[in-house]
């Protein structure tokens, strides 16, 4: 620890020895007020494991809520351990702390039914002039947000909105209004600097990910880039739990680690049927929700797309096309896949500040924000 920094296994040593200690003085359940102490006196001890998610302490000790149950690290060996010895006692339930939420913006509709009519149908007839449809598009958002924020399906929507989907940066837009200091936060945040402190963070947490990448001894600032999204995918999903996924004919099995990567980034070879893949996986029936395309190696793709309801939005660069994508989520309306979830929980977190009311954000995940975050030496 010369740098006050702690690998994955000598992370979960130090938890282990805190555990043993804590269940020999409070027995195999200790109240949450216990748990919370000692987390908040490792971090004061140790300032530099501090997370930069709520009070700087959760990634060793978050307090369960009516709707998530406590975690960190500390409570995951709790839990691990009394599983071990198969004792079945209650556990004092730990206080419920307040969070800061991020609300959205209240954007009020100012245009009366007969000109919200009258833009949507001049939108559905022209492309150009763009400035023209941009303008639209940004005077007719208000209502376009709340009819997403209220409808069950996304089809009728975009069909009113064609505009939405074939006109870049028209998803970006409509987040800058929801989440307006938030809205350049990825580009602001994300730089050489960052990319390094990601990788330092990777290789301290294993998991055989540069194995699997196959990384050239020589990373460029392009290649580091790009290492970046695969390594924290990687880490992050296969660390999650196993999760469930559903075919068109409603039968849930479990998915495999390379599927669950797939549902981040999804890289096919360059020459791939666009039209051809698209359709398949409609078929499929398990790609509702965003997802990144790219074409080509995935340590320098030709190509990029932002990927929904079946149609592949094409963007300049990796890091564009995974910023339209979390917008994706919030301007859609869409819940995270279960698959890759705590990748974009990172992003969330890490980059772009924005935090709803949940606690269920993973030790790991606050472990990465905060190195992400971590001042520059």
């Amino acid at each position: 620890m010369e740098k006050g920094e702690l690998s994955g296994r000598l992370r979960k040593k130090m938890v282990q020895v805190l555990v043993s200690h804590l269940m020999k003085v409070y027995g195999e359940r200790p109240s949450g007020y216990i748990k919370l102490q000692l987390a908040k006196q490792i971090v004061t001890e140790f300032p530099l494991l501090k997370t930069s998610i709520g009070e700087c302490y959760e990634s060793f000790y978050t307090p369960g809520s009516s709707k998530h149950p406590a975690t960190g690290f500390l409570e995951i060996r709790l839990r691990n351990v009394r599983r071990t010895l198969s004792k079945g006692r209650g556990e004092v339930a730990a206080p419920k702390e307040k969070v800061h939420v991020t609300e959205p913006a209240q954007i009020e509709n100012d245009l009366s039914s007969n000109e919200l009519e009258t833009m949507v149908s001049w939108m559905k007839s022209n492309r150009q002039p763009e400035r023209q449809v941009r303008d639209l598009m940004k005077k007719t958002a208000p209502a376009r947000l709340q009819e997403l924020k209220e409808g069950d399906e996304l089809g009728p929507v975009l069909l009113k909105y064609p505009r939405l989907m074939d006109t870049p940066g028209m998803i970006e837009q409509d987040y800058s209004m929801l989440y307006p200091d938030h809205a350049n936060n990825l580009y602001e945040k994300w730089n050489a600097k960052s990319s390094r402190k990601v990788m330092d963070w990777a290789i301290l947490q294993g998991s055989g990910w540069e194995k699997y990448l196959k990384l050239p001894e020589t990373l460029t600032e392009g290649i580091q880039l790009y290492s970046c999204f695969q390594a924290v995918r990687w880490i992050l999903i296969v660390h999650s739990s196993t999760f469930w996924r559903t075919n068109s004919a409603g039968k849930r099995f479990k998915s495999s680690k390379t599927d669950a990567t797939r549902a981040f980034i999804d890289c096919q070879p360059v020459g791939t049927n666009l039209p051809q893949y698209l359709q398949r996986n409609g078929e499929e029936g398990t790609r509702k929700q965003p997802y990144i395309l790219v074409l080509g190696d995935w340590l320098s793709p030709s190509q990029q797309f932002l990927v929904v309801e079946g149609i592949a939005l094409p963007h300049g660069s990796t890091l564009a096309a995974i910023d339209a994508c979390f917008k994706a989520f919030y301007v859609l309306n869409f819940e995270y896949p279960a698959a890759c979830k705590a990748v974009w929980q990172f992003f969330q977190h890490g980059c772009y500040s924005v935090t709803r009311a949940s606690s269920d954000v993973s030790a790991l995940v606050r472990s990465l924000v905060t190195a992400f975050n971590a001042e520059d030496e």
